[in-house]
């Protein structure tokens, strides 16, 4: 079962278009000699050509197990089952990082469902509308946000929540899209009609182990195999777009093709790969754009448009701090809502410690609040921080 390496590049490789081909055919659960009736190449063709890929490092072959003995009465062997590589171990409970030991243990528990569906990596359920997910993705974004960590010391887990939060982004951005989110539901369906399920033997005496899904072998002309065909070649197609796009610095243009790409082929581990590269850059545009949209807004004096804004803009970059900061002043001063307020100006602190403008505002905030020991807290660090800060001295003595 050959498959690419995980650094592979495609669109680096000088091929011909018929190595392409064979090439986007590769994805792990596609045999040696299907690859061959999949793109018409003789077997000799594709041998060559994976023995070269193989040197080159670009793909990987799953080593097999020796082939058991033949049965006595002649009858063909079983195959002996897929050698399983083993599991990384997780790290352990570190109370000296800067980080708690239930963070650890929740970062932990995350990463151990990343390979779930879209929708339960989210924990929102499947039929969720465009809101629900919208929610859930800035709850999570909150917490596992690699700039939340910025500035602190947490050894291994740096990029365990790096790989996370890939994956929040990827499993929001896919969902968000109501025709991305429909293709990946026809893929994974077409995906579970190509399994079979597999009673494991159980030993004597025991009760029957539960049954697990095997993959069967898929020949490309029955109307399945050619679904898949015909899906993976639309994904092909929408990847080489994205490159294109790539390639000119269109980022959202390169985000929307590349979800499409993963849409229509899930299992491709390249796709995944570089939307993960890609996506970044495009939540970079867009919230640009919209702290544009929001500034015009503000010096229009529509603050409640302007605070609307500024949350919509906190979506692709919840720990900006000084978008934190305004949104906070307005949903203080405009929205009057103190909980909210709160939460922003608290954010904006975390982000940018020293900023004593963010420590006076959360002070004013525990004020109104009357919350004076939190206020008189934080307007003391504000004053530390900035000692010309007329505005925070004025709030200390009022209480």
């Amino acid at each position: 079962m050959p498959r690419l390496a995980p650094d592979c590049d495609p669109t680096r490789l000088a091929l011909s278009p018929e190595e392409g081909f064979l090439l986007s055919r590769i994805d792990g659960h596609t045999s040696q000699a299907l690859l061959s009736q999949l793109t018409g190449l003789s077997g000799e063709q594709v041998d060559d050509c994976l023995r070269h890929w193989t040197r080159e490092g670009v793909v990987l072959v799953s080593v097999s197990e020796p082939p058991a003995k033949e049965p006595r009465n002649g009858a063909a062997a079983p195959p002996p089952p897929p050698r399983e590589a083993p599991a990384a171990e997780a790290p352990a409970i570190d109370p000296d990082l800067d980080i708690s030991a239930e963070q650890q243990k929740e970062i932990l528990a995350f990463q151990s469902r990343l390979e779930r569906p879209y929708h339960e990596i989210l924990g929102v359920p499947a039929d969720a509308d465009t809101r629900a997910i919208k929610r859930a993705y800035f709850a999570l974004s909150k917490e596992f946000h690699p700039d939340r960590y910025f500035r602190r010391e947490i050894g291994p887990f740096q990029p365990m929540i790096e790989r996370v939060f890939r994956k929040i982004v990827e499993a929001y951005e896919l969902l968000s899209d109501p025709t991305v989110r429909a293709e990946i539901e026809r893929s994974l369906g077409a995906d579970a009609a190509d399994t079979t399920e597999e009673a494991t033997p159980a030993a004597a005496g025991e009760a029957p182990r539960a049954r697990k899904p095997r993959r069967r072998p898929l020949s490309p002309f029955s109307p399945l195999g050619r679904l898949m065909v015909q899906r993976k070649a639309k994904a092909k197609g929408f990847f080489e777009s994205a490159m294109a796009a790539v390639a000119e610095e269109r980022w959202l243009e390169a985000t929307g093709s590349l979800r499409l790409a993963i849409a229509f082929d899930p299992s491709n581990a390249t796709y995944h790969e570089r939307f993960a590269e890609v996506q970044p850059r495009a939540h970079g545009i867009r919230f640009e754009a919209l702290m544009k949209e929001a500034d015009s807004a503000f010096s229009f004096r529509d603050r409640a448009d302007a605070l609307r804004i500024y949350e919509e803009a906190l979506h692709f970059r919840p720990y900006d701090p000084q978008a934190n900061h305004v949104a906070a002043k307005l949903a203080w001063l405009v929205a009057e809502d103190l909980r909210k307020a709160k939460e922003y100006a608290l954010r904006a602190c975390e982000a940018d410690p020293e900023k004593a403008e963010y420590h006076r505002t959360l002070g004013q905030i525990y004020q109104a609040a009357g919350l004076k020991a939190n206020a008189r807290r934080e307007l003391k660090l504000a004053v530390r921080l900035d000692p010309k800060d007329l505005e925070a001295k004025t709030a200390l003595k009022s209480l």
